[in-house]
């Protein structure tokens, strides 16, 4: 009984002190951390974009789920993706007009562990058609965090 009464003590003061911390400093940041030396060679960072990379200069390419697409991908967007009931091959033909033009292409997913855009991007690099194709480090957590994006969740 002893143990479990210190226990509930212990616990007690840390929540009391986590919520101070909390009340203090605020909440933890959410932003996506991006190193460029510790990325992986086909990704980018959102930085390194908004420096290098005119606005205007790139294809923005969607690699998340088609629904989430059409509810807020970024404007002039391209849905790739490799989930759904189309071939990837089907919609890079149905976007060929727009891929075809483009000298680069930024490709973003749903999240930071998001894997989809570096498989969206290599299959893209592929093709061979567009000179340089990277992934975005952080997906669209990143673009959230930046103020570029509203949430995904068809819930807001």
């Amino acid at each position: 009984m002893r143990t479990a009464t210190e226990l509930a003590l212990v616990l007690a003061c840390a929540s009391l002190a986590a919520l101070a911390t909390w009340k203090i400093a605020g909440p933890p940041s959410r932003a996506v951390v991006c190193d460029p030396a510790k990325i992986a060679p086909e990704e980018i960072c959102l930085a390194t974009v908004q420096a290098e990379w005119p606005a205007g200069s790139f294809l923005w390419v969607d690699a998340r789920p088609a629904a989430e697409w059409k509810l807020n991908g970024i404007a002039g967007s391209v849905p790739l993706t490799l989930t759904g009931e189309t071939s990837f091959d089907e919609q890079v033909e149905a976007s060929l007009e727009k891929l075809g033009t483009a000298q680069r292409a930024l490709v973003y997913c749903g999240s930071a562990g998001c894997g989809t855009s570096k498989e969206v991007a290599k299959r893209l690099k592929g093709l061979g058609f567009i000179p340089e194709v990277r992934a975005l480090h952080g997906g669209w957590d990143a673009l959230k965090h930046a103020g570029l994006v509203k949430d995904s969740s068809p819930a807001n």
